[in-house]
């Protein structure tokens, strides 16, 4: 199995050749705070990796998304303490009052809200660096055993490539 697969260079998503992994990091020390897996859906990876995080006690200030991640029911996760950074799907049509504070921030500081948004790359670049130095194929054929080496290339992550933040 490899990681690297793509949705445009396999369009076939229930294959067992394509899995799905989710990581949230902090964009101050670069660790992977919550983890998820799923051979089924991303949605269900986002879900893994947020019930992880929850579980640890680890307090979120700002959350930035995909627009995959758009709808309400994801946004629903979110109290009104957290600041969600996301860019809605192009079908906007059925925006609910969820929305609000979204739009309010874009309207407000457009230049601001671009710039914190922006940031998720740095989720990009860490996904990128572990495919690159763990490799980009998953060679164990159980499932569990994808699950634990994916988890466990999360694990070096944080061991290998943490920063340290001077204030």
């Amino acid at each position: 199995m490899t990681v690297t697969k793509h949705y445009r260079t396999n369009p076939k998503k229930r294959s067992k050749d394509y899995k799905y992994a989710f990581r949230l990091i902090d964009i101050d020390t670069g660790l992977y705070i919550g983890v998820g897996y799923s051979a089924i859906s991303e949605m269900k990876a986002f879900s893994q990796a947020m019930n992880m995080m929850k579980e640890l006690n680890i307090p979120v200030n700002s959350m930035r998304l995909d627009k995959y991640f758009s709808s309400r029911k994801v946004l629903k996760l979110f109290d009104k303490t957290v600041t969600v950074y996301i860019i809605p799907k192009k079908n906007i049509s059925r925006i609910g009052l969820s929305w609000y504070r979204i739009i309010r921030n874009i309207i407000d500081s457009p230049y601001l809200f671009l710039k914190e948004y922006f940031k998720r790359n740095l989720s990009e670049t860490g996904f990128s660096s572990d495919k690159k130095r763990f490799g980009g194929v998953i060679r164990q054929h159980r499932e569990d055993r994808q699950e634990t080496a994916l988890f466990s290339i999360a694990l070096l992550h944080n061991l290998f490539f943490v920063r340290v933040v001077f204030r």
